[in-house]
């Protein structure tokens, strides 16, 4: 006589996943597999939608200033344009035109701050006797120095253009839209907002 074998049961009995599943409530039978699946679509989008690099899909060629309330700052030190270029890598290239040749140093105190995406990054400001802008990461504790060097400096390269080349990895901005915006203060006068 031969044993016949139920169609539902294993050879070896109820005692592997099979049988832990069909121990489980029917109602978690169903929430489980709906949770798995959803876990798996939301790491896929999220792997799908964020960059491997910096984005610079939306970096404008010219940033639009607007002076805000207050003193209206003379020629001399109103930014008439602000050109926007990636030259390569993490580069962020800034040249910043004003409407007319700054004042020799000490006399153009200017300080630049850059933000993007509305979060700061750096401050710049004028220094005693040169061309150069000391640059300063404000997103590091106590706002520490950056070391001007190839891919990161600040100068004034005509009597009324100062170019700007930063390197974003040095201000911690990795795998982010880039968009930037600059403020130009200057002592007694209105803000200048320059943004895309």
């Amino acid at each position: 006589v031969v044993d016949e074998i139920e169609p539902d049961s294993s050879p070896g009995g109820d005692r592997g996943i099979r049988g832990s599943w069909a121990r489980i409530p029917a109602g978690a039978q169903l929430v489980i597999p709906i949770a798995l699946l959803l876990a798996v679509v939301v790491v896929s989008f999220y792997n799908w939608v964020r960059p491997e690099h910096d984005d610079w899909s939306r970096l404008p060629s010219r940033l639009v200033c607007q002076v805000q309330s207050g003193l209206v700052p003379p020629p001399s030190v109103t930014v008439a344009s602000v050109d926007v270029a990636h030259p390569h890598g993490n580069v962020l290239q800034l040249a910043v035109h004003f409407a007319q040749a700054l004042p020799p140093p000490p006399g153009d105190q200017l300080t630049y701050s850059l933000a993007n995406n509305g979060s700061p990054f750096a401050v710049l400001n004028t220094q005693q006797g040169s061309n150069d802008l000391a640059i300063r990461n404000v997103r590091t504790t106590g706002g520490a120095d950056v070391r001007s060097g190839k891919s990161t400096n600040a100068t004034r390269t005509l009597p009324d253009t100062v170019e700007m080349v930063l390197d974003l990895t040095k201000f911690g901005i990795e795998k982010e839209l880039i968009s930037p915006t600059l403020t130009v203060t200057s002592q007694g006068n209105a803000m200048q907002v320059c943004h895309g």
